[in-house]
């Protein structure tokens, strides 16, 4: 049923364009907007897709009308190409009678549900920039899609143009709110925290110059003043990981790999290669943090385990899946030990892998090494951030 016939259609439609621009995620509110727009319409399926950064692709694609079960079965995600690509180089709306015999349509991927008739609207935002596309495919009733049904897509798409815009500002405002409350905390512990420090350590070298002490007593204070250096010492360390935090957020995971074995070989002795393709696909903050942690854990189990000389890292990308590999020439265990209760490092691992909806495999033997290696999914048109 099409619900913008009449008067009450219309104040629905305003009604529930207002309430998708209140205070949910963005994933959500695109979400909202997909599933009211296909009620408004009277339409079988919806979609909003969010383009990549350099527009040749989409990084997100948020669906309405298909069930959970039928949409795991897809092969893959749409990736921007066929109608959906060429709805992202126009300004204008698509609307089409029938998909397949469309020149731009390239078909569907294995276990893509059907679909015949096609809207497809650009979602464009302030200075023309464009933002995501709004589609829908297949009217309930069988009839085409008509010039109402266009005006109320063109609607909804402005409403996710607004959505999406408001996010990127947030995300901007939050940044610059995070460097600002950065720079205060460094500034404070700077000139507030290590100033008092540096007050007690100079009463306490006062009180021990001013006084006769036992040779325990003397012991005690060059253990106070040591422990106050260190205290200092700490702190100035956390105001420098305040100052390149933005830099770290902002790093690759292969930087990340990289400068942990910077460190590594540092403080171990051990030589470590890593093996890296030239582009791997972009990956979300979560992702990026869990696998250098996991990285990390690897590289120190090697250090305090294996007595190995050579450590080797390897990453790959294939068939949607990053491939991490941690290798060492150490001494290597029985497998049937690594679960033992104070392995900590490795139930680490594989949680932090599971989190990522991926999983952790290790071969090792005496003598022999070890190997583990981490596989987690990671789709090349991204994942949407709320």
């Amino acid at each position: 049923m099409r619900l913008i016939d009449d008067i009450t259609g219309i104040q629905t439609m305003t009604e529930a364009a207002k309430s998708v621009l209140q205070g949910l995620s963005l994933p959500d509110t695109l979400q909202r907007i997909a599933e009211i727009v296909r009620e408004m319409v009277g339409a079988r399926y919806a979609a909003v897709g969010v383009p990549s950064e350099d527009g040749t692709g989409l990084r997100a694609f948020i669906t309405s009308g298909m069930h959970p079960d039928d949409t795991t079965k897809i092969e893959h995600e749409p990736v921007g190409r066929g109608l959906l690509g060429a709805l992202l180089e126009s300004d204008e709306a698509i609307r089409l009678n029938n998909i397949q015999e469309d020149a731009r349509s390239s078909g569907f991927c294995d276990n893509h549900p059907e679909m015949t008739t096609f809207l497809g609207v650009p979602a464009i935002g302030r200075n023309h920039q464009r933002l995501g596309n709004l589609y829908l495919c297949d009217r309930i009733d069988g009839e085409p899609f008509d010039e109402v049904d266009e005006r109320i897509v063109v609607l909804f798409a402005s409403f996710a143009a607004i959505a999406i815009e408001n996010a990127k500002l947030h995300q901007r405002l939050q940044a610059s709110a995070l460097r600002n409350e950065r720079d205060r905390i460094g500034m404070e512990l700077h000139d507030g925290v290590i100033q008092d420090i540096y007050a007690v350590g100079m009463k306490l070298e006062i009180m021990r110059g001013g006084s006769d002490m036992s040779p325990k007593a003397e012991h005690h204070f060059n253990d106070i003043a040591k422990d106050l250096n260190n205290i200092i010492e700490s702190i100035r360390h956390y105001i420098r990981d305040l100052s390149s935090a933005d830099k770290a957020q902002a790093s690759t995971f292969q930087q990340q790999v990289e400068n942990l074995i910077l460190h590594f070989r540092d403080f171990s002795g051990i030589d470590v290669e890593l093996i890296v393709p030239e582009t791997l696909p972009p990956l979300t903050d979560n992702q990026r943090h869990s696998l250098s942690q996991i990285v990390r854990e690897a590289l120190a189990n090697i250090a305090r385990h294996s007595e190995a000389s050579k450590a080797e890292v390897t990453i790959r990308y294939e068939n949607q899946q990053l491939h991490l590999a941690i290798h060492d020439n150490g001494k290597g265990m029985d497998p049937d030990q690594m679960h033992a209760e104070d392995h900590f490092g490795l139930r680490n691992m594989e949680q932090r892998a599971r989190r990522l909806r991926g999983f952790l495999d290790y071969n090792s033997a005496p003598g022999q090494g070890t190997t583990i290696e981490v596989v987690v999914p990671v789709k090349q048109s991204g994942v949407l951030q709320s």
